[in-house]
């Protein structure tokens, strides 16, 4: 992977991740370390048709000597030595005349730079950059100094006997140990002691340096000549191997491969953040448990109210159970019939509850009210449905089958029997007028007549009194419709919540198993690469 690669690569990260945090998946402390840019080398300051230098960054607190230990290396008073430097407010870069310094990337404070050239050939591979004290009092100040360090190969550290323990600037070594080459100065060792060097280096070793480079220095005599022996010819070689072309493309691919380990660090960090099925399962698995449990009590606190309902639809003061909306988002007078203000606030508690219950188990909370929001205001519409749908059931076939089987029986009866009763009695009048004519008897008499009429009356009496019996109530299939609709439409609510809470927890492993496909984007041969020169590695920090 090359820098081009690895720019395109956490662009498209960048974008993922934004648009992740965008939609609640994501808090702000996740986007956190993304937010720091991380896209730039000290090769994108340089055209590119020749070899580039070497870009040697001065870093330090106040009052150290950088400007004195860049003049002593440079062998030219390029950088003023003064109480307030110009490179306490800017950065200044010393280059030679024929390096060309036209690519700044954007978003670097151009009208804080200051470039100065030279014309001393030895000095040809390098580039020196001369950066603002990083224990500044202004801000600014201490941020222009960071904006550049990703524009640096080598970075010397310069620090004095007396503040070698400063804690603003070992802070920000220990930030950004990992992203460069380091190397290190004790400088105006003329006043320092042995035991500081060595508490120093144990220092640097606990940061992570196990052999580092820690060079001591003296530029400030008067005769421009150390007053002690010093390391300054050792910083001077050290300095000169380092500009090879083979040194400085080790740099570069070891910056690299830091800066894709750090990304690889935080889409880990967001993938451990995103793996989160489980608890979405457990989640909907105390939903579905806790919901059978309200919804009983839901049932039950309506109970009267749909008696109520059932009534008021036979007496006619309920035209329609659900006629149409007045207002949008308003719920019509019928549904609240059944639905009441009661039950109203029971369901949007139990949905707090939920959303409580989601936010111990860490879940991320934006994702889950963008999906319970529309069941808040559509539980009314929804039972409101149900219960018309079962209620115009019900009133269509009143009662249950056998009942329905033996009222449409008895009504036949009613019909038939009185029918036959008539016939048969009718057959018997005939016959016997006949038998009489023929024979000269006597006709029918008056018991005859009685009994022929109780018996047409009772075929017709009983299976119409049965029949009036087995018609079923109105307003018992009035309530037995309200009732079913009320339990169909909390079922779907409940199932629909837990359909949701499915849903998220299979985005929440699809939005995983992306983060993994980011991350084998992420691997670099270099990564865990052992450079073969001892220089390069006593140069990087292990952290």
């Amino acid at each position: 992977m090359n820098q081009q690669e690895y720019s395109t690569l956490r662009s498209e990260v960048l974008a993922w991740v934004q648009a992740l945090g965008h939609a609640g998946w994501l808090s702000r402390d996740d986007l956190e370390p993304f937010a720091a840019p991380d896209d730039t080398s000290p090769g994108t300051l340089f055209d590119g048709s020749i070899h580039r230098p070497l870009v040697i960054g001065f870093f330090g607190g106040t009052g150290v000597g950088k400007s004195s230990l860049l003049n002593r290396l440079a062998g030219a008073a390029i950088a003023t030595v003064s109480v307030e430097r110009p490179t306490s407010r800017e950065v200044s870069l010393y280059a030679h005349e024929s390096v060309r310094l036209e690519r700044f990337p954007a978003g670097l404070p151009l009208d804080r730079v200051r470039l100065a050239r030279h014309h001393n050939d030895a000095l040809r591979r390098l580039v020196w950059v001369d950066m603002p004290d990083i224990d500044s009092a202004e801000t600014a100040n201490r941020d222009l100094a960071l904006r550049w360090l990703p524009h640096i190969d080598l970075l010397i550290y310069v620090v004095s006997p007396e503040r070698y323990r400063d804690d603003c600037g070992w802070e920000m070594l220990m930030a950004q140990r990992g992203t460069h080459a380091w190397a290190f100065v004790m400088n105006q060792w003329d006043h320092g002691d042995p035991v500081q060097i060595q508490d120093f280096l144990g220092l640097l070793k606990n940061g992570g340096f196990a052999e580092p480079y820690l060079f001591r220095t003296q530029c400030a005599s008067d005769d421009g000549t150390p007053a002690v022996a010093d390391d300054f010819a050792a910083l001077e070689n050290l300095i000169e191997e380092l500009a090879d072309k083979h040194l400085v493309d080790q740099i570069d691919a070891q910056a690299l491969a830091h800066r894709t380990r750090r990304l690889q660090t935080c889409l880990g960090t967001v993938k451990a953040r995103l793996e989160q099925r489980p608890h979405w399962d457990a989640l909907r698995t105390h939903w579905e448990a806790r919901w059978a449990v309200n919804k009983g009590e839901i049932r039950g606190g309506l109970a009267w109210v749909t008696e109520r309902a059932a009534a008021e639809f036979l007496e006619g003061r309920l035209k329609s159970l659900n006629p149409p909306e007045s207002t949008a988002g308003r719920a019509a007078p019928s549904v609240n019939a059944v639905w009441d203000p009661w039950a109203q606030q029971h369901w949007e508690d139990t949905l707090a509850a939920l959303a409580v219950d989601a936010d111990a188990r860490q879940l991320p909370r934006h994702p889950l009210q963008q999906a319970l929001a529309p069941f808040v205001d559509g539980a009314a519409p929804t039972v409101g449905r149900r219960v018309e749908e079962r209620l115009r059931g019900a009133l269509a076939r009143p009662g249950n089958r056998l009942q329905r089987v033996f009222y449409r029986l008895c009504w036949v009866l009613a019909l038939l029997l009185p029918l036959g009763a008539a016939g048969w009695v009718t057959f018997n009048v005939v016959t016997f007028y006949y038998r009489s004519s023929a024979e000269h008897l006597g006709y029918l008499g008056v018991d005859f007549a009685v009994h022929s009429t109780l018996l047409i009356v009772l075929a017709w009496l009983l299976p119409y009194l049965l029949y009036r019996l087995l018609k079923p109530s109105a307003e018992r299939a009035a309530l037995r419709g309200i009732r079913s609709g009320l339990e169909v439409g909390l079922d779907e609510i409940g199932a629909g919540v837990s359909q949701s809470l499915e849903h998220l927890g299979r985005r929440s492993k699809q939005l995983s198993e992306t983060a993994s496909e980011w991350l084998k984007s992420c691997e670099n041969p270099t990564n865990n690469k052992v450079f073969a020169d001892s220089r390069i590695a006593r140069l990087l920090a292990k952290r």
